[in-house]
């Protein structure tokens, strides 16, 4: 199993930080942990770029991380807001 994330972007908007990046299930992986940086994410979502159509990613968050579940070999961008 083999997932990699990339964080590519770090800004501050009014009191909330925005954090977005990239992400790959290789292998046949079907995901992995993103730990963004944030103290709390209030919001994240994903954007596949490679995947089965009628697929929804799930998303388990915890304070600032967040595990994903993707289909096998999915690759994808991220973003998450909080504090």
């Amino acid at each position: 199993m083999a997932f990699t994330y990339a964080k590519t972007k770090d800004s501050i908007v009014g009191n909330m930080r925005i954090a977005t990046g990239t992400y790959t299930s290789a292998d046949s992986s079907t995901g992995g942990d993103i730990v963004t940086g944030l103290n709390e994410v209030k919001y994240f979502n994903t954007d596949c770029e490679t995947s089965q159509a009628a697929t929804v990613n799930l998303v388990a968050i915890s304070s600032g991380t967040v595990t994903l579940t993707t289909v096998a070999d999915e690759v994808g961008k991220w973003i998450a807001i909080g504090i």
